[in-house]
């Protein structure tokens, strides 16, 4: 049961970045591929705490360390006690994400699409979500020096292909059309992130600082 579970994951993985369609369909479909989904955001909450480390340690810019030091202090992971929050802080932002971008997705894509191909469930919709993040995991590769940020940096670019393809499958509309719903929900949800990373900061200079 665990190989078979462990094939069908691999499987997939490999339909997913290779644009495979039935793959896409197969996960809408099958509802097993939930767990799997949950696997997949928690990898890139995980994977984004690494990231949000590495910055914080490494990338702040000197003019932003000038211009904003108690912030810049209060968002610096140093400590064990403020990795393990940037990890937790990782996983929670990324499911919420998950909910909401799925959300989102669902919404503006059922309005785009006009019910093309049938009404796509919540679970349905989340589950091609993750999916379809699946090469953003490449964050994981960031602490490796030079290629690291490059390949994250692909992965990202690559998970917004994969994103395409997963909305094509959900409404059954063309390349063209899924890219406008992909690039109105993403708008969205960065408006929203950059709300979210302000108010954050503004917990953490205040709690930590």
């Amino acid at each position: 049961m665990i190989s078979a579970l462990q094939q069908s994951f691999w499987d997939r993985l490999g339909g997913v970045l290779s644009l495979q369609r039935p793959t896409y369909e197969a996960i809408q479909r099958d509802p097993e591929a939930t767990g799997q989904a949950w696997l997949i955001v928690v990898l890139l909450g995980l994977a984004n705490g690494i990231s949000w480390i590495i910055v914080s340690t490494t990338g702040v810019p000197p003019e932003l360390a000038r211009a904003a030091p108690e912030l810049v202090d209060s968002m610096r992971f140093e400590s064990n006690e403020r990795r393990l929050l940037a990890l937790i802080l990782g996983i929670v932002a990324g499911v919420v994400f998950w909910y909401i971008s799925a959300w989102l997705l669902r919404f503006v894509g059922t309005r785009m699409a006009r019910l093309s191909g049938g009404q796509i469930t919540a679970e349905q919709m989340r589950r091609l979500v993750a999916w379809g993040s699946v090469p953003s995991l490449a964050a994981f590769l960031s602490p490796i020096p030079v290629a690291g940020p490059l390949l994250a940096t692909l992965g990202s670019l690559w998970s917004f292909v994969t994103g395409v393809m997963a909305v094509r499958s959900a409404f059954d509309v063309g390349i063209g059309k899924a890219i406008a719903i992909e690039l109105v929900a993403f708008l969205i949800v960065f408006v929203m992130l950059v709300i979210v990373f302000v108010l954050v900061a503004i917990i953490l200079a205040a709690t930590l600082g």
